[in-house]
């Protein structure tokens, strides 16, 4: 039985067209462009699409019984944590309440005192109310001052400004105090200075300075 061999195929033949390397056509300039403008819009739209999903999940998502039931307990937790503290305000007192606080501000208030002493001798008066406690640390041109008395701050430990009033006399001491614990003037928990925590070594703040005489007008 004779056998017939099919013919071999033909090699294929790459054809060189004009503006074209190896059957491959060249894009022309404003077929790139086209093509670019095309992939940009195919870009934008799935972009818009990503977004528009997302915010569809997040509104499904805030409308989930579950999400709405733990934003309720968080509400009722907090709500009960602020009436707690409202009704018995003493405990977050007594939590912040320390005898090193409390020692603390009583040695501060001390120190300031005898500060406000040394103010006193040099200058004459009192810091005016309006300088309070920086006049010890700063020279506002009082005739005298020979400051700085203080280099801390003004602060007790609490975070709250110390307290100070101009006596009304100034042969009285001034008003100095902290706030305490709970952070408020005129309070039980003030922590007050007393007369004698303005003696100092260096005089009696009692009396004011007696003016210096110069040396030429001194009697012999």
């Amino acid at each position: 039985m004779a056998v017939h061999l099919s013919k071999p195929p033909k090699p294929l033949r790459l054809v060189r067209k004009e503006g074209s390397v190896r059957g491959v056509r060249w894009r022309s300039a404003e077929e790139r462009r086209e093509a670019k403008r095309k992939i940009e819009t195919i870009r934008r739209k799935a972009e818009e699409e990503r977004l528009q999903l997302g915010l569809r999940l997040d509104a499904a998502v805030l409308k989930s019984p579950k999400t709405v039931v733990g934003l309720l307990m968080l509400l009722l937790f907090v709500g009960a944590g602020l009436t707690l503290a409202i009704r018995n305000p003493s405990k977050t007192i007594l939590q912040k309440t320390t005898p090193l606080n409390q020692l603390r501000a009583r040695r501060s208030v001390a120190t300031v005192a005898k500060a406000m002493a040394l103010f006193r001798i040099h200058t004459g008066s009192w810091p005016q109310q309006r300088l309070g406690l920086f006049a010890l640390a700063k020279n506002y041109h009082v005739p005298g001052w020979k400051g700085p008395y203080i280099n801390w701050a003004y602060k007790d430990p609490w975070g709250t400004p110390y307290v100070y009033r101009m006596p009304t006399s100034p042969f009285e001491a001034p008003v100095l105090f902290s706030c305490g614990p709970d952070g408020l003037p005129d309070t039980n928990d003030d922590i007050r200075a007393v007369e004698t925590d303005f003696a100092c070594g260096e005089g009696d703040w009692h009396r004011p300075p007696e003016p210096e005489i110069p040396a030429a007008d001194q009697p012999e």
